[in-house]
């Protein structure tokens, strides 16, 4: 579901979200003036500046808000500026003993944020008249709603968040919105001028909330400089004479006997992690039966968008074990016999499944769940079933937005660079109903390195081939499969090796394939009822042609192994020399583009074009694409492959469905039926004429015989290769050892080559009138410390360029 908004009438949000506390009334409220907010009567006529001032003074001057101010901050960012925004909202509620006065933002300590606009309805995202489409399409309303997600957004980056309370006055209108993960639930507008004691029971309520009502996260604990945890990260950030440069090498004897030993990229991110820039917290971790406490900076991975499970990397503290992990944050997936990432981290370690993160300990957060699906449900004429029910549709009702596209006809097209709904969609999926998620962490012990650092093609090469073996591993060993190969899935981790021929120990570098929260046992068939949750995961730029134009349908091997290749391809065309010109359009063109077909999002053309029809890399068409290097022979050997797996996976279903229409029982036209004419309607000629012009090809006309689709025994030989990681393997492993005259490996990383500027050469906005939302897939964004530009995957560390989309 593209817009994730459900309205709410006010009393029920207020009876819902802001209860009284036991032992309190109504009418135990206090008495506000009739005309507190009578300044404001003009509306329109007072700019957004007067609205703005007016508003927070009569809040705060008649204390509706008791242990609670209200600050502006329209005119400066925070001083901290989180990460690479900016971004400046015009007021926040806060704590009343620690009310900034710098006219400031101050993300870390908002407890709600508030924003003003001018114009009404013009400047409201949302549209009270609509019953079957709650949010506006209108453009500048749009933008406003982009406004509010960036903040609830940056407010969920920075701080640890269960929901976030946002007030949007426009006008004399205001409304009332709670963000969570699945969406957002909004009150209808008011007039607060002409209704003043509405809005004032609403304020009053606010302030009797408890930090857990108000969307805080109990189980992460602020703290504060001076406190004995904050220094002691002080003192952990610091360079150690005990620490391993993580570059590879081979270990000095004074190295090898240094205790507890720390790799040096390991203590740089914890460093930049507790810049003071970023709050930091304690925060706890189910462990067993018991809680493990970590201590956590700022996160140096974020997905970006609401409505998403909103994972976050940090580099953390373990206190128990006394040394640095990597834990993730995230909002899983809420479904019925979904196993957690931890489950299926702890079964690949028991069955020794090699180059996977070893698990500390995980678990859901404290019964964390997100509240809006509930409200949607409730409000369809008809209740979907709850996530322990099974059989029913995933959207077994109308939604809030209709899902089907502007245009139902096939057309190749790119995705919007810019636009709202990518930020609500941050999954990329057409979806027709809320995703429930559940608050979890999870730790692990390997702090590893992006894939982007890697060292050179063969280096590429060694790294992909490790991460192959870990999926071998984890089909054959403990039948269970990925799910979702990606650029942000492939790290690179430094290892201490003990070489036992020369008893050397060195620093290498292996791959290790992460993010397993997706996967689940091979050959088990994606439902055709509700799923186990909803269909095509994955990242939409490394998923396979059969992924990407079969819905649903379940992951196999060839799918996996195709995934590799897309990464192998992806990070050889943007980091390696070639005869590539222009990197950057061969990635948009490759992994970003997309078709609709009947108002569904299919495979772009040109990696159908390379993996089913051509079987070839190409610049152009005629101009072959090479690195000169080892890496042509990679690509020359699997592609053929993989064309021939799609021919025979396409001949099989079109024997199917041969099959399956003659079978069918079809019913006589009765005799009285008149019989049709010969010609169509409207092929009227006169039999000379045509007798005539058919003459003119006569003797010359040689009709084509009928293509024939039958693979060839060759063909049923190459796709066989692909049913098992072995070939590919061996593929990979020749790639590696090759040094040939044509093909040999040298110093072939040239950096990153799409230019930080680069913006789409063809225009990507959705044609005018049409829901961008129809027009697009999913491009992820930036990290901590980087702008947002052109890219295309999740990479979990803080780098140069900007990754993806989880």
């Amino acid at each position: 579901m593209a817009h994730r908004a459900v309205r709410m009438e006010v009393a029920d949000f207020q009876d819902t979200f802001f209860p009284l506390p036991e032992g309190i009334t109504t009418d135990q409220h206090p008495q506000w003036p009739a005309d507190v907010f009578n300044g404001l009567a003009a509306g329109g006529k007072l700019t957004e500046q007067d609205i703005q001032a007016r508003f927070v003074t009569a809040v705060n001057d008649n204390d509706l808000m008791p242990g609670l101010k209200m600050s502006t901050s329209s005119d400066k960012p925070d001083v901290t500026d989180m990460g690479a925004f900016k971004q400046k909202p015009d007021a926040a509620v806060f704590k009343a003993d620690s009310v900034p006065t710098d006219g400031r933002p101050h993300w870390s300590d908002q407890l709600v944020t508030v924003e003003f606009k001018r114009s009404y309805p013009s400047q409201d995202p949302f549209d009270d008249r609509k019953d079957d489409g709650f949010d506006s399409d209108a453009e500048t309303r749009k933008e406003v709603r982009g406004q509010l997600i960036d903040y609830s957004e940056l407010v969920f980056r920075v701080q640890h968040r269960t929901a976030l309370l946002m007030i949007l006055v426009i006008n004399r209108n205001v409304r009332v919105l709670r963000w969570d993960r699945s969406g957002t639930v909004v009150t209808r507008a008011f007039d607060y001028v002409d209704q003043p004691q509405v809005l004032c029971e609403i304020l009053w309520r606010m302030s009797l909330l408890s930090d857990e009502q108000l969307g805080m996260d109990t189980s992460a604990t602020r703290l504060h400089p001076g406190d004995t945890d904050y220094n002691l990260m002080d003192f952990l950030a610091s360079e150690s004479p005990n620490d391993i440069a993580s570059e590879e090498h081979v270990l000095e004897p004074d190295e090898r006997r240094r205790k507890d030993p720390v790799f040096t990229h390991v203590r740089q991110k914890f460093r930049e992690a507790v810049d003071p820039k970023w709050p930091r917290y304690r925060v706890e971790v189910p462990d067993g039966d018991g809680v493990r406490t970590f201590l956590i900076g700022g996160p140096l991975f974020y997905a970006h968008g609401m409505a998403c499970r909103g994972t976050k990397g940090y580099v953390a503290w373990d206190t128990k074990a006394m040394r640095f992990a990597w834990l993730k944050d995230a909002w899983r997936l809420d479904y019925e016999r979904m196993d957690s990432e931890g489950v299926i981290l702890s079964k690949l370690n028991a069955n020794g499944v090699m180059n996977v993160p070893t698990l500390v300990c995980h678990g859901d957060i404290r019964d964390q769940k997100t509240r809006t699906p509930d409200i949607w449900e409730s409000q369809q004429p008809v209740r979907p079933v709850s996530p322990t029910q099974t059989a029913t549709s995933l959207s077994p009702s109308p939604t809030l937005v209709d899902p089907s596209p502007s245009a139902s006809s096939s057309t190749s097209l790119k995705r919007t660079l810019f636009d709202v709904e990518a930020d609500e969609t941050c999954d990329g999926e057409e979806e027709y109903t809320l995703r429930r998620h559940a608050h979890y962490r999870i730790v692990v012990e390997e702090v590893a390195k992006p894939l982007c650092e890697f060292l050179s093609g063969q280096h590429l090469v060694s790294v992909i081939m490790d991460c192959v073996e870990a999926h071998r591993d984890a089909v054959t060993k403990a039948n269970v499969v990925h799910r979702d190969v990606s650029g942000g899935n492939i790290l690179i981790l430094p290892k201490v090796v003990h070489d036992e021929a020369d008893g050397s120990v060195s620093v290498t570098w292996k791959g290790l394939l992460t993010d397993w929260e997706l996967s689940k046992p091979i050959h088990e068939a994606e439902p055709l009822l509700r799923p186990r949750q909803p269909p095509r995961t994955g990242t939409w730029q490394f998923l396979s042609v059969g992924m990407l134009t079969e819905n649903p349908k379940t992951v196999e091997i060839p799918d996996e192994l195709e995934s590799y290749l897309h990464v192998l391809l992806y990070f050889s065309v943007r980091y390696l020399n070639s005869d590539c010109q222009d990197p950057a359009e061969f990635i948009e063109s490759y992994f970003d583009s997309y078709t609709l077909q009947g108002g569904l999002y299919t495979c772009g053309a040109r990696k159908m074009h390379v993996i089913q029809t051509a079987g070839k890399l190409e610049v152009r068409k005629g101009v072959p694409l090479t690195f000169a290097s080892p890496m042509d022979y990679i690509f020359r050997t699997l592609l053929p492959l993989f064309k021939a797996h799609y021919k025979v996976q396409d001949y099989l279903k079109s024997k199917d469905a041969t099959s399956n229409s003659s079978s069918r029982n079809i019913r006589p036209m009765p005799s009285s039926t008149p019989r049709p004419s010969s010609a169509a309607p409207g092929a009227r000629r006169s039999a000379g004429g045509i007798a005539a012009l058919k003459a003119l090809a006569a003797g010359k006309l040689v009709l084509p015989a009928p293509d024939d689709d039958t693979p060839t025994p060759e063909e049923k030989k190459c796709a066989a290769l692909l049913e098992t990681h072995d070939f590919v393997l061996g593929v990979l492993a020749n790639a590696y050892d090759l040094d040939s005259e044509e093909l040999k490996w040298g110093c072939d990383k040239v950096g990153d080559r799409v230019p930080d500027d680069y913006k789409p050469r063809v225009p990507l906005a959705p044609p005018r009138g049409a829901s961008a939302r129809t027009m697009k897939r999913r491009r992820t964004t930036g990290t901590a410390d980087a702008p947002d530009r052109f890219s295309s995957l999740p990479l979990r560390l803080t780098q140069s360029h900007v990754p993806k989309a989880s």
